[in-house]
C-alpha cells in the first residue's frame, strides 16, 4: 500500500490517492479526476473522487479516508462528505489480469504526436491492457491501460492532462497512470508495468516516398511543315424562303362624272326647290315682297349660270374637268330659302331687312 501521506501539498496528496483507489475506481472516474486535477482544481476533483466513493459503495480503509478529509478541508470543501464512504479494516484485494496489447500502437503514437513536445520529464512510456473490470461502472475489456514515468523536472498532474486530452481527441478510450521517478507504486502499477511494453515517441518515422525520377528530355527541333491552311469556317446554311408575292393594294374607284347635261338639269331642278316658298310664308307676303323675291332668285340664278360658264372654260384650258362649289349660305344678308328657321321663329323680309 502506498503512503498517501507522502507529499508536500493537497496536489500530491490526492494524486497518491488516485494511484491507490486505481482499479477500485471506474476508470473513467480516475481520468476525470486527474483532469480537474490537472487545470487546478484540486477542490474540484477530490469532491468528484468522494462522489464515486459513495456512488458505487468502494471500500477504503481508515488511512484512506483520514486523508481525503484533510484533501477536502484544504481546498475549503466539504470534508462532511468523508464521514459517508465505506470504510472497511482490511480492502480486499482485486485480482486484475494485465497482458499486452493485440494492437500495433499506431494510433497512440498518431494520438500523441502533437503533445509530445510538451510532455516535460517524461522519461518513458508503457502500454498494457486489462481484461478484468474496475469499479462498479465499468466498461469494455480489455481495456487498454498507459503508464507514464515522470522525472522531477516534470509535473505528474500536467503530463497526466496532456495524455488524457490528446487520447480523447482521437477517441481512444484508455486509462492513463502517471508517477514519479522512484516512487513506491500499488500492487495494481507494478502488475501492469510486468506485463507492458514500451511505447516510443521517438520513434523514427518513416522517410518519406521518394519522387519517381522524371527524366527531363529537351524538345526535339520542330521539322519545317508548310504553313497550313486555315481551317475552313463551315459555311452557314441560309435557308431561302420563297418570295412572297406583291399584295395589291386595292385603288379607290372613282365614281364617273356626271354628264354636263345632267349636271345642268340637277341645278336647275335645285334652283327650283330653292325658290319654293312655304305656303304659310307666301301667303303674308305682299306683292312687292314677291315681286323683291323673284328678282332675287333671277339675279342669283344669273350669278351661278356665269359661275358655271366660267368654270367649263378654266377646266378646258387646263385640261381638267370643271369643279363644282357649294352656293353660299345667302346673299345680301338672306338666309337660304327653304332654310330652318331659328328658335322656332319664321323671318320675315321686313325682319330681314331690319
Amino acid at each position: 500500500m502506498v503512503d498517501v501521506a507522502e507529499g508536500a501539498g493537497p496536489v500530491d496528496r490526492l494524486h497518491n490517492l488516485l494511484l491507490a483507489m486505481t482499479g477500485r475506481v471506474d476508470d473513467d472516474g480516475i481520468n476525470s479526476a486527474r483532469e480537474l486535477l490537472g487545470i487546478g482544481q484540486p477542490g474540484a476533483a477530490a469532491e468528484y473522487l468522494t462522489g464515486c466513493l459513495l456512488a458505487g459503495r468502494i471500500p477504503v480503509n481508515s488511512s484512506e479516508q483520514y486523508h481525503l478529509r484533510r484533501i477536502l478541508d484544504e481546498t475549503r470543501s466539504t470534508h462532511v462528505l468523508a464521514d459517508r464512504v465505506n470504510v472497511v479494516d482490511s480492502v480486499p484485494a482485486d485480482e486484475h489480469r494485465f497482458g499486452e496489447p493485440a494492437e500495433e500502437d499506431g494510433d497512440l503514437l498518431a494520438a500523441l504526436a502533437p503533445v509530445a513536445p510538451r510532455l516535460q520529464g517524461v522519461r518513458g512510456l508503457w502500454c498494457a491492457t486489462r481484461t478484468t473490470p474496475a469499479g462498479a461502472s465499468y466498461g469494455a475489456v480489455p481495456r487498454r491501460i498507459l503508464l507514464a514515468e515522470v522525472s522531477p523536472e516534470g509535473s505528474t498532474t500536467a503530463v497526466a492532462y496532456q495524455l488524457i486530452e490528446a487520447l480523447r481527441r482521437a477517441g481512444i478510450n484508455c486509462s492513463v497512470d502517471v508517477f514519479d521517478s522512484g516512487a513506491e507504486l500499488p500492487e495494481y502499477h507494478r502488475e501492469a508495468l510486468a506485463a507492458a511494453h514500451r511505447v516510443h515517441l521517438d520513434a523514427p518515422s518513416a522517410p518519406p516516398a521518394e519522387r519517381p525520377a522524371v527524366r527531363e528530355e529537351r524538345p526535339a527541333a520542330r521539322e519545317e511543315r508548310p504553313a497550313e491552311r486555315p481551317a475552313e469556317q463551315p459555311r452557314r446554311v441560309v435557308e431561302e424562303r420563297p418570295a412572297e408575292p406583291e399584295r395589291s393594294i386595292p385603288q379607290p374607284v372613282s365614281q364617273p362624272e356626271p354628264e354636263p347635261a345632267l349636271a345642268q338639269a340637277a341645278e336647275a331642278q335645285a334652283e327650283a326647290s330653292a325658290m319654293r316658298v312655304p305656303p304659310a310664308v307666301d301667303a303674308k307676303l305682299t306683292d312687292r315682297e314677291r315681286n323683291l323675291l323673284r328678282k332675287l332668285h333671277e339675279e342669283l340664278a344669273q350669278r351661278e349660270q356665269d359661275r358655271s360658264g366660267s368654270r367649263r372654260q378654266n377646266g378646258a384650258s387646263n385640261g381638267e374637268e370643271g369643279w363644282t362649289s357649294t352656293m353660299p349660305g345667302g346673299t345680301g344678308g338672306f338666309p337660304p330659302i327653304g332654310a330652318a328657321p331659328v328658335n322656332n321663329q319664321a323671318y320675315t323680309p321686313q325682319q330681314q331687312r331690319s
